[in-house]
């Protein structure tokens, strides 16, 4: 008995899940801009944001005065003590004493308050100490670096051998030290921008449907075998008519197919879709009406127990058909009909009350066994394998091909229905996609 493998001599001209270099860019490209509202509402909460937070922000203002200490020549010191002596001249001026005189003299800042604020240490190279005051109030800040320094020369360790020239008062900042607005508005730019991009991504992946082949391809290693544009009449059979606008596509989905099953040939065939669609049965009426002008004969078995618009080459209502045969209840020269075309039969559902829906587990397979050789290919119409294991059921037997509505699946969905099928090592040929034009490259 034969089945789908009459391989073309070469193979299919599209390739609609090639990359090349800098296509990755191009597709990050693409997504920012597909995605730049959601960019823009991330800047513009950053942006509100770190400007609320620089508003209410308490700030503060450094003020730094420089007191040269030169020894005077009565101080019999080497280099080395000189310079321990100024270092050690340096901490004095963050010493609770000198706090305390400073918080005198100023009057409204506290000895603890000081010594939050209150900074020295000597400038490298030089003679001269920095202190820098660090406080809410400019005007007391500058007051503070001053007063340390005027009354630094009373806590001389050397016991006047120092001469102490103040060689830049401080004066009152102008602009605040604390928060660096500078710093913190390139640092919320970086993280506004860092931020929407992650959210484009996040946004993009969770919430964008699939639409072109390369959507199709992209995160999955599925082939796709074919885009067949939407059907101008659900209910008709395109294929036949060369004229048609869907003619073209689906004669390139059949030699996608056949080249696809080349090397590893099945008989047994089921098309689902990965959610449902409302073209459900136009595809496998067209695709085994395409098989059968090779010579194929082809028989087309209606497996969808949901389906509400349901092709007319399906319909037989109140007629035996596959749950018939499942219960036991017809032959299946019994059910078989005429399809569409010369070379097509169709199987119709039959009545589906006589059956439980675990006989297709357990029956489905020797009825697929049992088709004579007055068939070569059998062709399944199924549920979406979303809403149903009995696609998965089904193909155990044979291959399944796995059909996209453009438009209507999300991409984390169509990944987690083929994770789910290979998780039962089902052979997925590849997918087709319904509703869209291929891109050309």
């Amino acid at each position: 008995m034969s089945s789908i493998s009459t391989a073309p001599d070469q193979a299919p001209s599209s390739h609609f899940a090639q990359h090349h270099p800098g296509s990755g860019m191009r597709e990050l490209g693409a997504l920012l801009w597909r995605r730049r509202a959601i960019m823009l509402l991330v800047v513009l909460l950053v942006g509100t944001t770190v400007g609320i937070g620089l508003a209410v922000a308490e700030r503060s203002y450094t003020a730094t005065t420089r007191v040269t200490v030169t020894p005077s020549p009565s101080l019999e010191q080497t280099p080395a003590s000189y310079e321990s002596l100024l270092s050690t001249m340096a901490d004095v001026a963050e010493t609770r004493p000198v706090l305390a005189d400073v918080s005198d003299a100023v009057g409204n800042r506290s000895v603890a308050q000081l010594q939050d604020g209150v900074r020295s240490a000597v400038v490298a190279g030089t003679l001269t100490i920095q202190v820098s005051v660090t406080d809410t109030d400019p005007e007391v800040a500058a007051q503070v670096a001053n007063a340390v320094v005027t009354l630094l020369p009373r806590y001389d360790p050397s016991n006047g051998g120092f001469e102490f020239t103040v060689t830049e008062p401080a004066s009152v900042p102008l602009s605040p030290s604390s928060p660096n607005i500078s710093v913190t508005l390139l640092a919320g730019a970086v993280l506004a921008g860092v931020l929407a991009v992650i959210a484009a991504v996040v946004h993009d992946r969770v919430a964008r449907t699939v639409e072109t082949a390369e959507d199709v391809a992209e995160g999955t290693d599925v082939r796709v075998l074919g885009v067949v544009t939407r059907p101008d009449d659900a209910t008709g059979v395109p294929v036949t008519d060369v004229t048609s606008r869907e003619f073209a596509s689906l004669r390139a989905l059949r030699v996608a197919l056949e080249f696809a099953t080349s090397d590893e040939p099945t008989r047994s065939l089921v098309v689902a879709p990965v959610v449902p669609d409302p073209w459900s049965g136009w595809l496998e009426v067209n695709l085994a009406a395409s098989l059968a002008e090779l010579g194929h004969r082809v028989l087309l078995v209606d497996a969808h127990r949901g389906d509400l618009t349901r092709h007319p080459a399906l319909e037989a209502p109140g007629e035996p058909g596959l749950y018939d045969l499942l219960a036991g209840t017809a032959e299946l020269p019994d059910v078989v009909r005429s399809g569409p075309v010369d070379g097509v039969s169709v199987v119709p559902l039959g009545n589906i009350d006589l059956a439980a829906p675990s006989l297709l587990e357990m029956r489905f397979r020797q009825l697929v066994d049992q088709v004579d050789g007055d068939h070569d290919v059998i062709l399944v119409h199924a549920p979406a394998v979303t809403e149903s294991d009995d696609a998965r059921i089904m193909a155990i037997a044979g291959s399944l091909l796995l059909t996209v509505p453009s438009g209507r699946v999300k991409r984390p969905v169509l990944e987690r229905a083929l994770a789910d099928l290979r998780a039962v090592r089902i052979r997925v040929i590849g997918a087709v996609l319904l509703g869209a034009k291929a891109v050309t490259r």
